[in-house]
């Protein structure tokens, strides 16, 4: 699970705990509770309002979570990048097919001359 499918998943139903993530995903929620530290590491996610005051940092499988401004950029970042990969390699794609097309009629026109 990518930490963009992860966001992903926060932005459409948020908010969301350890949980119901592992129910959505078909994955225990221990093994999710890494990346979910990971994404409020960076300050993508973060607990929700429903928070007792004493449990400071520690996440419970029930904590709720939600998305944050910086986890939607991060989204909306990552998204444009995947459009601008595929543009480019488009057009590095179209940019070889033109060379070699180029390469094989050079080719077909020098047999031409020298037959």
């Amino acid at each position: 699970m990518t930490t963009l499918s992860l966001l992903t998943l926060f932005k459409e139903r948020h908010p969301l705990n350890l949980t119901q993530l592992g129910a959505i995903l078909n994955a225990d929620p221990f093994s999710l509770s890494d990346s979910v530290h990971y994404l409020m590491s960076l300050g993508y996610i973060r607990k929700g309002v429903e928070i007792e005051p004493l449990e400071g940092d520690l996440i419970s499988f029930d904590t709720p979570l939600e998305i944050t401004y910086k986890g939607i950029a991060a989204i909306s970042q990552a998204l444009k990048e995947r459009k601008h990969f595929r543009h480019t390699e488009f057009r590095a794609w179209v940019t070889l097919l033109i060379a070699i097309a180029a390469f094989v009629l050079s080719i077909v026109s020098l047999c031409l001359q020298y037959i």
